[in-house]
């Protein structure tokens, strides 16, 4: 698992530098992940259509969407349990994290975008660990 704790840490780095997760880096991991764990499970489900719904709405941009759902659908199938837990916990913990960071350098606490592909790393982090 430790590939996919790089390929986060790859893609989080590279959309720190450009505001962008590209289709070339997700899509194919996504692909190769529903190919796998085809017909996934109830949790996979569950994790996309919030991740979906967020986009939609326009609380995490679409790069940053197809990350999570290529992480949930390239982890074993074991681990899906673990996944919702694991998947509110990283996104509690990096808010109050970036919450702290903006009051701390008196940035405004809301009103503009940040990239997000970085709060997938605590996410694989948990489970890895786990796993």
């Amino acid at each position: 698992m430790l590939w996919l704790f790089l390929y986060a840490a790859t893609a989080s780095l590279y959309d720190l530098r450009t505001g962008k997760v590209p289709n070339w880096t997700t899509l194919p991991i996504l692909l190769v992940g529903v190919i796998a764990h085809f017909p996934g499970s109830f949790v996979i489900g569950i994790l996309c259509v919030i991740v979906f719904t967020a986009w939609y709405f326009d609380q995490m941009a679409a790069g940053d969407a197809k990350l999570w759902m290529a992480l949930f659908w390239a982890w074993p199938a074991s681990l899906t349990e673990y996944s919702l837990v694991f998947f509110f916990v990283s996104l509690l913990g990096t808010a109050i994290l970036q919450l702290m960071y903006r009051k701390f350098t008196a940035r405004t606490l809301t009103g503009f975008r940040t990239p997000g592909a970085w709060r997938t790393i605590p996410f694989v982090l948990m489970l890895w660990y786990v796993h």
